[in-house]
Order: C-alpha cells, then sequence, then structure tokens
C-alpha cells in the first residue's frame, strides 16, 4: 500500500508520508501511521482514518485492539462518495493507440467500477494519468521520458471516458471484466479513495498509466506479483497480458469507434444526395425523401454523428447543435428500430506480438563485390512497419532504442540505431483528413558509411483501408557527425495485410545540404507470422548513390517478441 519497490516507494508527494524518511523506511512509516491515528482525535473527511482510509483499515484488521483506543472519525463524506459508487465489480479497460495523439501512442488504460455490469456507462472509471495539457509532442515526449509531470489517479464518470475515447479520439475500447470478489472490490476501492489525494512523478515508459493501475490490483489481491516484470517499460497492452496471466480476466468484449461506425454506415450511400445531406448543415429532410428506407436511416443516422463531431471541435454552437440534433433525432424515430450496424471485430490486442523483440539475420550483399553477413536487432519496444498489424493499430509504428548490428566476417559494426521512431501513416477518407506524420531520432550510415546522428521529421497523407494503404512523406532533417547539414527527402510506400503476411514496399530520395550528393532508396519485404511471438522477415534493399554506386542487399530473418 506504500508502493514499495527495491526499497523505495514510488510515491513522490511528501503529503503521503507520515514518517519524515517514510519514502525509504517503511517500518518507520508504519510507526508513524500508527501514531498518527492514536493522536488524531479530529472529525472531518481530512482526519488521518478518513484520508488514509486504505492503510488505516488495514492496519485496524491486523490490529484489532487498536479500534478499542480509537474514536473513529464517521468519514460522513467518504461514506456518501462510496454509497454513490457503491462497488460491486472491476473492468479493465484499454484504449487502443490514437494515432494522431503523442500522450496516446501505445494505447491506454484505465479501471471502471461496476455497480451493474448491465449498465456500464452509469459506472465511475479510474485514471491514471500525467497532468498536463501540453499538445507539444516533443515537449510531451521530454518531459515524460524524464519524470517532469505528475501523475494522479483520479475518478470520473464512464460515460465521459466512452465519449472521449470512442467518439472523440476514434478509438476501440476492450472491456476486460475483472474475477474480484467483493472483499477484493471493497480493499481496491479504498485504495483507490486515498491514493487520488497525492502524487507520483510520471514516466512516459515506465512508471505511467498501465504499470499504476497493477498497484491496484495487487492491493484487490494480496499475494499477486505484477510489479516486479515491469522494469524498464510498462507497454499497456504488455500490462494487460500480465493481468489475464495473473488470472485475474474471465470476458472480454469489445466496444468500436465512432469512426468505424461511421464507415460502416457510410456504405450505404449510394446517392448524391445522402453525402450532400449528411456534409451540409441545413438538413434539408426534403432532400432524402425519395431515397430508400435503409439509406435514409444510414443518412440521418451518419448526419448526427457528424453534428456531434462538429459539436465536440466547436465548428457549431450550442443552440444550433440543439436544434439539428434534435431534428435529425425526431425524423429518424419515425423510421422504426435502430439499425444494426455489422462490424467485423479485429484481433483483439492481446493476440499480438509482445513488444520487445531480437532479430537474427543473415544479410546477402552486391555492391561490385559480393558479401554475405550477419545482422543481429535489439529493439525495447513496441512495433514498426515491419511487423504483422494483427492486434494492432494499422499504421501506427513507434519504436523505443531499436539497435541493428551488421558484420561481414571481418567486422562488426553499429548498421543504426532509433533512439525513438515514431510513424503515423493515418488514415483520411470522406469524414476525417489526419494529417501522417513522423520523428525519427537516431543515428545511421549515410553514402559515406560513416555514423551520422540525426532528427527527421515530416507530415504527409495515407490513402486507403486498414488491410491496404498507400503512404506519402516530405521530411526534413538535420544531421551531424563533426559538422551539422541538412537533409530533405520525399517517401512513398504501399503495406497491404493478408492473413498472417504482411508486404511493403518504400521508395525514397534524399537530397544534402552540404554534398551535390542524393541517396535514393528502395525496398520490399515480407513478414510472415507464424506463431504469436515469431515471425520471419525478407527484405531486398537498392540503394543508388548519385555517383551512380548501387548496393543491393537482400536479408533473411528471424523476429523473436519477448
Amino acid at each position: 500500500m506504500l508502493h514499495f519497490k527495491n526499497g523505495v516507494s514510488e510515491i513522490d508527494d511528501p503529503k503521503f508520508f507520515f514518517a519524515p524518511n517514510g519514502k525509504q523506511d517503511p517500518h518507520a512509516e508504519l510507526h508513524a501511521l500508527l501514531d498518527a491515528l492514536i493522536t488524531d482525535t479530529s472529525n472531518t473527511k481530512d482526519s488521518v482514518y478518513c484520508k488514509h482510509i486504505s492503510r488505516s483499515t488495514w492496519l485496524i484488521e491486523q490490529l484489532p485492539q487498536l479500534a478499542q483506543r480509537l474514536t473513529l472519525p464517521e468519514c460522513q463524506e467518504l461514506q456518501e462518495e462510496w454509497q454513490n459508487l457503491n462497488p460491486r465489480s472491476v473492468t479493465l479497460v484499454l484504449a487502443s493507440a490514437h494515432i494522431n495523439s503523442p500522450a496516446s501512442a501505445f494505447g491506454h488504460t484505465f479501471l471502471r467500477i461496476d455497480t451493474d455490469q448491465q449498465t456500464p456507462l452509469t459506472s465511475y472509471a479510474v485514471n491514471y494519468a500525467a497532468q498536463t495539457l501540453e499538445t507539444n509532442g516533443f515537449i510531451y515526449a521530454y518531459q515524460g521520458i524524464f519524470g517532469g509531470y505528475e501523475g494522479r489517479y483520479s475518478m470520473l464518470p464512464y460515460s465521459k471516458k466512452v465519449q472521449e475515447y470512442s467518439d472523440l479520439e476514434q478509438r476501440d475500447i476492450w472491456e476486460h471484466t475483472l474475477n474480484l470478489s467483493q472483499e477484493e472490490v471493497d480493499r481496491l476501492t479504498r485504495h483507490i479513495f486515498e491514493i487520488r489525494h497525492f502524487y507520483a512523478d510520471y514516466f512516459f515508459v515506465s512508471e505511467n498509466c498501465s504499470y499504476n493501475l497493477l498497484w491496484l490490483l495487487q492491493i484487490a489481491r494480496p499475494g499477486t506479483d505484477l510489479i516486479s516484470q515491469f522494469d524498464l517499460d510498462a507497454i499497456p497492452i504488455d500490462t494487460v497480458r500480465a493481468i489475464e496471466q495473473a488470472g485475474f480476466i474471465f470476458r472480454e468484449t469489445y466496444r468500436p469507434s465512432n469512426r468505424k461506425r461511421m464507415t460502416q454506415l457510410a456504405t450505404h450511400l449510394t446517392q448524391a444526395e445522402s453525402w450532400a445531406f449528411v456534409k451540409n448543415t441545413d438538413y434539408d429532410l426534403a432532400s432524402i425523401e425519395s431515397l430508400p428506407v435503409l439509406e435514409k436511416i444510414s443518412a440521418l443516422e451518419l448526419a448526427v454523428y457528424q453534428l456531434k463531431r462538429q459539436r465536440s471541435q466547436d465548428k457549431i454552437d450550442q443552440s444550433s447543435y440543439s436544434s439539428s440534433l434534435l431534428k435529425l433525432l425526431k425524423a429518424r424515430s419515425q423510421l422504426g428500430n435502430p439499425l444494426h450496424v455489422e462490424i467485423e471485430q479485429p484481433a483483439s490486442p492481446r493476440t499480438g506480438h509482445l513488444s520487445s523483440r531480437i532479430k537474427i539475420g543473415v544479410n546477402h550483399q552486391d555492391n561490385g563485390e559480393i558479401n554475405t553477413g550477419m545482422n543481429i536487432g535489439f529493439r525495447l519496444a513496441y512495433h514498426d512497419i515491419y511487423d504483422h498489424e494483427s492486434g494492432y493499430l494499422p499504421g501506427a509504428y513507434i519504436s523505443f532504442f531499436d539497435t541493428q548490428v551488421v558484420s561481414d566476417g571481418n567486422t562488426t559494426q553499429l548498421d543504426s540505431l532509433h533512439v525513438v521512431d515514431i510513424r503515423s501513416y493515418a488514415l483520411q477518407d470522406n469524414f476525417f483528413k489526419p494529417i501522417s506524420w513522423q520523428v525519427d531520432l537516431g543515428a545511421k550510415r549515410l553514402f559515406d558509411d560513416a555514423l551520422h546522428g540525426y532528427l527527421k521529421s515530416g507530415a504527409g497523407i495515407t490513402l486507403g483501408h486498414e488491410k491496404f494503404y498507400v503512404f506519402t512523406m516530405l521530411s526534413p532533417a538535420l544531421y551531424v557527425e563533426q559538422d551539422w547539414f541538412w537533409g530533405a527527402s520525399v517517401q512513398l510506400g504501399l503495406i497491404g495485410t493478408t492473413g498472417n503476411m504482411k508486404l511493403g514496399l518504400q521508395l525514397s530520395k534524399e537530397w544534402f545540404e552540404l554534398s551535390s550528393r542524393s541517396q535514393e532508396l528502395g525496398e520490399v519485404f515480407a513478414t510472415y507470422q507464424f506463431d504469436q511471438n515469431w515471425a520471419l522477415n525478407i527484405k531486398h534493399e537498392v540503394n543508388q548513390l548519385s555517383d551512380d554506386a548501387t548496393r543491393r542487399t537482400t536479408s533473411f530473418n528471424i523476429f523473436y517478441y519477448f
């Protein structure tokens, strides 16, 4: 309950502790809590017992005779809140990655406290997040990596989280009902009521939203060890898998995003009048009066979704929104029962490959001479363009510390290092027009075979659908070896996925500021995933330099995920 790991508490708020050295000494903290309970005779919400209800209740359970020495406060506000919450069960919720949000690149997990499983939207969500309004990806990444934000637990209506993730951010939601007993639910809830008053330093990769939820489950079920296996990184989907392996999950429910509902509804629109009705804001009902009933229903429901999006983006005022919404709902109610929208359920994120990867391969290179060598790669986390998409959001790629070493039998050298490489190939359609983007920081070998550090960013567009899409990107870059110089590249690529196979083609041309040279690169690859955590990869690369030197490399690789 003190969140101790490796001899120190991970809670950083000094107000959490009673003993001056409580962060490092749980024995001293236990005695200080005991003294505080005995000496505190206040009867307010800030009394030791009410504010620290989790630790206090546990201590009294361990020492029944202690209750005879205490005059326990009523904790009236806490009791009222408990009665309103009425906790009966707990659900672990995973919101898929948000492809255009740096704060949600890995996805997000939170808990839902349920009174009745049949009415989840009336429940409350328990969320742990960094306290920031930062939208700049570079600043957020820097602060998040180095613990620059306070992380806090909070409680809010689950309906608001669904609206935020599913409706506004176009994110799928996966709900995992946990098999906690009533005693375990109560123990978890008490700790939430206590820990929400205090903060811990938030670390984007390690002590993040998903990691800190593990503490709550360990407290709910004493003897469970979830924390110790996450030292360097805690990717949300990996924590869900750990919770499953510990025996907490007994049911999974899929809730598709509104974007997927809109995409499916749009398949019923065949007339120009339908599209005009959905995209215009005057909602002339007479314009769709002659349409078939199914198309009319689809147009009305799509118009409602589109209207809500416009309101969430402040593109329409509240008065106009309310008037138009009422008009659309009234017209829709006259057409019968709700339309059943059949949405194909994607593979569960739990079935995707694990986040860390080792790559071992054989290279066959022809640059005037034939050379055969080895390449070995290690990636800390978590999914790149060469990995199969099953269980992951197509087009969303983020890698941390992806390192590749090559050897030709005579020399062994570092070929590339991606400290962080984020690519967001966000699909555009009739309703959503996101900009694709990338950020890449690392080191690689250029045409002179010297290792250059670099920072690359880019923007572009992506068209197609989840199984096959084409992207293009314009990317300026800053390089350094002994001197700084600029580069700029144009990239074009296509990705296709079918069954266990993923195919890709990437073409690029890059120009460099301090040299007359340019570099053209083309590659094709295929990845076959034959097991959840094993895959075969074949890649052929042609590197054309401006001095007419050409290097062709074919590599055969095996991927192991762990």
